[in-house]
């Protein structure tokens, strides 16, 4: 990892592009990461100068200064650490005005001709605020539903699935709740929390939020005025891209109205043909973080309703998330053939699904084209996947994947022994399996929304 300050002078070019995300590499690896930096590599190709701003979140270790820059090959990246500004509240949790100078600050360094948010959190709604103050157009690519929902999953505290905040926000507030159980392990909590009780509180929080006295007060009326507030921050974006159909839906259903564009993400990886299956055992794989909504007990479950001697089970994630729940999983994993083993680096996916026949995504929340998904079409490994959208939008049922009932153990089950009663059914699914959209065709269609809407960048911001 080569210092930012060793990096040299980047000359005035055809467009600077700061990039933000709330969380980047090296430490961070995941989907939203990814992303940023394929497209920032793309932009930088292309012959653009772009520059990811990052953070470091409320509670990670602290850096040394409060803004730290360095380099991810050649991408320039400058983090700031958020321990300096923590939350003092919840609305502060995503409006912190607090942060406007040191953002004003970074742009008036920088002088982007075009910003674009790759993810919101640890900015809050302060950044295109900025943005649109300082005349630089905007632009977002919306990779979960952030600015929708309290959880960020829309996945209610049942399990089930969640449309977008109601118009009493009765859902949203029963979800802080909830959350507030989790984050504060007090009493209060714990009791307002109980099943019995929490949906009687979160009626009385959005009833009574005016009168209620701080914290319990103002931490009420900010779960209530976030989708107004988000809904006002997104309007500032001249455009956004939506990576599936029902992400780009729901934002609309939810009065959403700037221009919401369908572009999915693009994925570069070693397309040779897989190698030939082996038959039995079938191999099966998850590939991911271990947390519950990723759905890798169910798999587990699942699994346990299948002969032990027909299958053997990879799991690739961290089990330092949480370390409860990993163990759980190695619980309900010992009787079987099932390995865990920790991330890889990317540059070894290909690799690491080779050695698989299916790759299984059993999420159960609406995901919105994972990364994962698309990288194992896109090696000729079929999938099994949750019926939810953001998924079943990326496969043809019987020809490169399966789908089965959201938290269904036994339809999991189901699909499954197909693989295992016709162990030559992967190798057959494999070879109608593809994806063929690259991160290049990505760039360009992002480079493409900047003229669209963007019109002739504006001159760099700070400049004499």
């Amino acid at each position: 990892m080569r210092q930012f300050a060793d990096m040299p002078h980047v000359p005035a070019g055809p467009l600077r592009v700061v990039l933000f995300v709330h969380a980047f590499f090296p430490e961070h690896i995941y989907g939203t990461e990814s992303y940023t930096l394929a497209l920032a590599r793309q932009l930088r190709a292309l012959g653009h100068y772009p520059v990811v701003v990052t953070a470091v979140s409320p509670g990670e270790p602290s850096q040394a200064e409060e803004v730290e820059r360095y380099a991810i090959g050649d991408i320039p990246v400058l983090r700031i650490d958020r321990n300096a500004t923590p939350p003092r509240n919840a609305r502060e949790e995503y409006d912190m005005p607090a942060l406007a100078p040191l953002l004003e600050r970074l742009l008036r360094e920088i002088r982007p001709d075009v910003v674009h948010v790759c993810h919101l959190g640890n900015f809050s709604v302060v950044l295109p605020q900025v943005t649109e103050a300082l005349g630089i157009p905007t632009f977002a690519t919306l990779t979960d539903f952030f600015n929708l929902c309290l959880n960020s999953l829309l996945q209610l505290p049942d399990g089930g699935l969640c449309a977008g905040p109601d118009a009493r926000r009765l859902n949203c507030m029963t979800c802080g709740i909830l959350m507030r159980r989790s984050e504060r392990v007090k009493p209060f909590w714990t009791v307002l929390a109980h099943p019995a009780l929490h949906h009687l509180a979160a009626l009385a929080g959005t009833h009574l939020a005016p009168l209620l006295p701080p914290p319990l007060g103002t931490d009420a009326l900010a779960v209530i005025r976030r989708p107004q507030v988000f809904r006002a921050a997104m309007g500032r974006y001249r455009a956004a891209i939506a990576p599936t159909r029902y992400l780009k839906d729901t934002f609309e259903a939810n009065g959403i109205t700037l221009p919401l564009v369908h572009s999915a993400f693009g994925i570069d990886i070693d397309r040779c043909p897989k190698p030939p299956a082996t038959g039995r055992p079938v191999r099966f794989g998850f590939i991911g973080q271990l947390l519950m909504h990723k759905g890798p007990h169910l798999l587990l479950q699942a699994l346990r309703l299948l002969p032990a001697d027909a299958f053997t089970l990879d799991i690739w994630g961290s089990e330092q998330l949480y370390p409860d729940y990993a163990r759980d999983l190695r619980s309900v994993a010992a009787p079987m053939p099932v390995t865990f083993h920790e991330p890889f680096e990317e540059h070894r996916m290909a690799e690491v699904l080779s050695r698989i026949d299916i790759l299984v995504l059993p999420s159960t929340w609406f995901e919105n084209g994972p990364l994962t998904l698309l990288k194992a079409l896109a090696t000729h490994t079929p999938v099994v996947v949750s019926d939810v959208p953001g998924m079943t939008e990326f496969i043809q049922e019987g020809i490169d994947g399966f789908a089965f009932p959201r938290g269904d153990v036994e339809a999991l089950a189901g699909v499954l022994r197909r693989f295992v009663e016709a162990p030559d059914l992967a190798r057959r699914m494999s070879a109608s399996t593809a994806y063929p959209r690259t991160e290049r065709d990505m760039a360009q269609e992002v480079l493409a929304l900047y003229s669209r809407f963007g019109d002739s960048p504006p001159p760099a911001v700070g400049a004499a």
